[in-house]
């Protein structure tokens, strides 16, 4: 249209500059004493209108030539795939918030573990503190006899010369090579006994075992004092079980006896002697070690700093799971963002199937049909402004500079004769549309034309695109 705008524009130009010189000479006679004066055609801005999604047209609401206001509906695409695409994120952003309020119950969980676990700690040093002070309380007379007590003649330090670490770590020196020793003796005594006995004196020596108890057992309720009466009516009873036990024992020494030699026997009573020592000096030893634990080395301090430290560690594993609980629920709402921005985004794919007017104007030309398939780009509508029109006429060179922005002119068509709507200049070309290659004499000159465009005022909307115009311009 803006070709044919053009070309009509020279035409009239021709026709205003003309084609002969002389004839040319009068043009320019008659033009200064009838004024400036141009034909062109009446034109308005377009606006194209195209999807911007790809989808096959499901209702069209505009024909040609109704006139539409911003943002009315002119057609729309199906939506089938993006509301199953919407069900799938809606799902998803369900799905989400599930995540978020269960890593929010575990975050308040771990939380309230994290209190609990503060409480132990209070706790269990509250419980420590207890003990140490009774530990201290119980240690105090200890400490001050300590200083008084008596040392062998063999010791050449005072009482206090070693503190408690250092007899602490001796005694469990001590231990250890007592137990060491318990060992050896333990394992002389079986070697003893392998060497200087058979299966027979094992079973002679459980029986002497047992005959002494039950000697002395007898002996026991025969020795008690009974009441007259009764002990006449026990007397031969408890008699008679003496005599048995003492029988027994009689026969159980006599046995043991004929199963060892006297060496081999002084060996047995050797090795018994020597496991019976160690064992009492390991027990001695290990009692010595455990007097030692007072005041702040007592077992009960020490159980209770073991609950302390125990708390503590419950507390930092909680504290653990709390950070952990965060970093889920952080995560959570990552999801749930992405979800919802997922959501959002077919929201609005869905808005843009419904294709609105961008302006208020006229449906110019309307190319699509319900069940074509419209393509993102593609123009299938066009809309006239109307309520901004404009003509472009083309005056020639030797006049341009009669015009400038901002004059007024009048403009009248055919359609409506004897009316002449306003109009000013808004546009002038700073370049001539059609240049000879070489421009230099007078006459060369007339031929350059320039396009000047002028907005019309038109209220009542009487004007269309298309219509030829003349504009004259005010002197």
């Amino acid at each position: 249209m803006q070709r044919m705008q053009k070309v009509l524009g020279f035409v009239i130009a021709g026709l205003l500059l003309l084609a002969a010189p002389g004839c040319q000479g009068l043009a320019l006679g008659a033009q200064k004493q009838a004024g400036l004066s141009a034909s062109g055609v009446v034109e308005t801005v377009e606006v194209t209108v195209a999807p911007e999604l790809a989808g096959r047209v499901a209702e069209v609401y505009v024909d040609e030539g109704d006139a539409v206001q911003a943002g009315q509906a002119l057609f729309r695409l199906e939506d089938r795939l993006l509301e199953a695409q919407r069900k799938q994120a809606a799902a998803a952003y369900e799905s989400a918030q599930a995540t978020q309020e269960a890593a929010q119950a575990a975050l308040a969980l771990a939380q309230a573990e994290q209190g609990a676990a503060q409480a132990g700690i209070d706790l269990a040093n509250a419980q420590y503190q207890l003990e140490l002070q009774a530990a201290r309380s119980q240690e105090q007379p200890l400490r001050a006899e300590a200083w008084d007590a008596e040392q062998p003649n063999e010791f050449k330090t005072p009482p206090w010369y070693f503190d408690k670490d250092a007899e602490i770590a001796a005694a469990r020196a001590e231990l250890e090579s007592a137990g060491q020793a318990l060992q050896t003796e333990q394992a002389n005594y079986a070697k003893v006994m392998q060497s200087a006995s058979n299966a027979d004196l094992k079973a002679a020596e459980d029986r002497l075992a047992k005959a002494q108890a039950a000697f002395k057992i007898a002996k026991d309720l025969k020795d008690r004092d009974y009441a007259s009466e009764e002990r006449e009516k026990l007397e031969d009873f408890l008699k008679t079980l003496y005599d048995t036990a003492k029988a027994e024992l009689d026969s159980a020494q006599k046995e043991l006896n004929s199963l060892l030699s006297s060496q081999a026997f002084d060996d047995v009573v050797e090795a018994k002697a020597r496991l019976a020592v160690a064992q009492e000096r390991y027990r001695t030893t290990l009692d010595y070690l455990n007097n030692l634990f007072t005041g702040e080395q007592s077992l009960q301090l020490k159980v209770a700093q073991a609950g302390l430290d125990q708390a503590k560690a419950h507390a930092a594993q909680v504290e653990a799971l709390v950070a952990q609980a965060q970093g889920s629920l952080k995560q959570a709402e990552k999801t749930i963002a992405q979800a919802q921005a997922a959501l959002d985004l077919i929201d609005v794919q869905l808005e843009l199937l419904t294709v609105r007017a961008a302006v208020d104007g006229e449906v110019m030309v309307r190319n699509v049909q319900p069940g074509e398939v419209a393509s993102p780009g593609v123009a299938v509508m066009t809309l006239a402004r109307l309520d901004h029109l404009t003509v472009t006429v083309y005056i020639p060179e030797d006049r341009y500079g009669q015009v400038s922005l901002g004059d007024s002119a009048q403009v009248t068509v055919d359609s409506f004769p004897g009316q002449a709507f306003t109009a000013s200049v808004t546009r002038i070309a700073d370049r001539a549309e059609y240049t000879p290659r070489n421009v230099q004499t007078q006459e060369d000159r007339r031929t350059i034309v320039f396009a000047i465009q002028l907005t019309v005022d038109d209220p009542d909307g009487k004007l269309k695109p298309g219509m030829p115009a003349d504009v004259n311009f005010s002197e």
